[in-house]
């Protein structure tokens, strides 16, 4: 069990774990959301910190191996507002446990301060787009930023200098073609150091980095009146994200833009902000390649500015995609199955030599498993998907519409992959 005491700069109280402390190792988005809207308030410091303290115990967490990859973790925070979000606890760790597959257990104190007694909430005017600097969120700007209403883009960033850097210059490249977007971004992370000498980046996998993109978004759409429709635009492969075997179900897989999460997210910011948020992703019955469509169409300059790789800050070199996690095989057969692919990756796994690559090789497990998945759903029933697929079963999944996605999908990989002469063995 991993246990983390969250306090803030100057805040003597202790728990059990590591110690994370706003200024210190923990850094929330206050600084940017008060130079955004000249102040802030309690409930919206609170709900900050509760996405930081998440994200950075999710962070300074390592996964174990086979039976150990799920983690316990405990994170112990102040909040002023004690009254509006202890009721919502069971809910949160409930969103955390779909998003990571593991237990947590948030435990909130009573902290000095004014409440948020009232808010008067704005006029609707606009929307508001979780803005990653990835293709989905880029093809959601182009298709609803050329209208009357503001589109918000709200960011979360880290250290990671390539994300940045890509947000920056696509929403530049956006204002300077003409659309009508207002960008924000904001810092929420954490650094090595503090009392008992945390250790912030131990865990690459961030499961829970959609909680903390979702809360900032939610708080921008509130300030804004933009909350009447908030997105977080994901292609359906990526959002339902269906283990692509056994062995990666479970931790292995992501839910962050999963349906489900959406769903309990909207219920959270809307009882405790009291407003109409209300979260859709457009997107979630589309496979990537029909999704990029649009912006291969009205902005395809944006394309190679995009990242996609969740190694991209790990790399050397010009490459900002590794070219061998899925990720990035996703993103590559959408845009060759439309154009030419103007990404650069650092490496080229569909025209090596397979047989004289190691088994274990990353490129290669994950380009066999991708097949696979693709060739299960272009030769199975739809009842036997469903029985071979758990997730499916969801109130909030239109399962024959996920299924369809995904049959074109397998499409699309066939008709790109069989491109490749070196792959034929394993399209068969």
């Amino acid at each position: 069990m991993s246990q983390f005491c969250i306090r803030r700069r100057g805040d003597s109280y202790s728990s059990p774990g590591y110690v994370l402390e706003t200024e210190l190792n923990l850094f929330i988005g206050e600084k940017e959301f008060k130079k955004n809207f000249k102040s802030i308030s309690s409930l919206e410091a609170d709900l900050l910190l509760l996405g930081a303290a998440v994200l950075a115990a999710d962070r300074g967490t390592e996964r174990g191996l086979n039976e150990n990859v799920s983690r316990n973790i405990v994170v112990d925070i102040p909040v002023v507002n004690i009254g509006r979000l202890l009721p919502a606890i069971k809910s949160v760790e409930a969103i955390l446990r779909h998003l990571s597959n593991d237990g947590w257990e948030i435990k909130v104190r009573a902290a000095g301060g004014v409440l948020e007694e009232k808010f008067e909430l704005p006029t609707k005017c606009g929307r508001t787009l979780l803005f990653s600097g990835g293709l989905d969120s880029l093809a959601a700007a182009v298709e609803f930023g050329q209208t009357k209403d503001i589109l918000g883009l709200v960011s979360h960033k880290t250290k990671n200098s390539v994300t940045d850097s890509a947000q920056q210059d696509l929403a530049a490249l956006l204002k300077g073609s003409g659309y009508n977007i207002d960008h924000q971004q904001y810092f929420v992370s954490s650094r090595d150091g503090g009392p008992n000498a945390f250790i912030h980046d131990v865990e690459n996998s961030q499961r829970t980095r959609s909680f903390v993109f979702l809360v900032l978004g939610a708080l921008v759409a509130r300030r804004t009146g933009r909350y009447d429709l908030m997105y977080l635009a994901e292609n359906g492969q990526m959002a339902i994200h269906l283990p692509l075997n056994q062995g990666r179900v479970g931790a292995f897989s992501t839910h962050t833009a999963h349906p489900d999460v959406l769903v309990g997210m909207e219920s959270f910011l809307k009882n405790v902000l009291l407003a109409p948020i209300r979260i859709v992703n457009p997107y979630v019955e589309k496979t990537k390649k029909e999704v990029i469509e649009i912006v291969l169409q009205k902005l395809p300059s944006a394309i190679p500015i995009s990242t996609s790789c969740w190694r991209n800050a790990r790399l050397t070199g010009k490459a900002r995609h590794c070219g061998e996690c899925i990720p990035c095989y996703v993103r590559r057969i959408a845009i060759e199955a439309l154009a030419k692919d103007p990404t650069k990756y650092a490496r080229d796994p569909w025209t090596q030599k397979l047989a004289a690559l190691d088994e274990n090789d990353d490129g290669l497990r994950n380009l066999v498993d991708l097949i696979e998945f693709a060739r299960r759903f272009e030769s199975s029933a739809d009842a036997e998907l469903m029985n071979g697929f758990p997730e499916l079963h969801s109130p909030n999944i239109n399962a024959p519409g996920v299924i369809g996605m995904y049959r074109r999908f397998a499409s699309e990989a066939r008709n790109v992959l069989s491109k490749y002469p070196t792959l034929g063995t394993l399209l068969k």
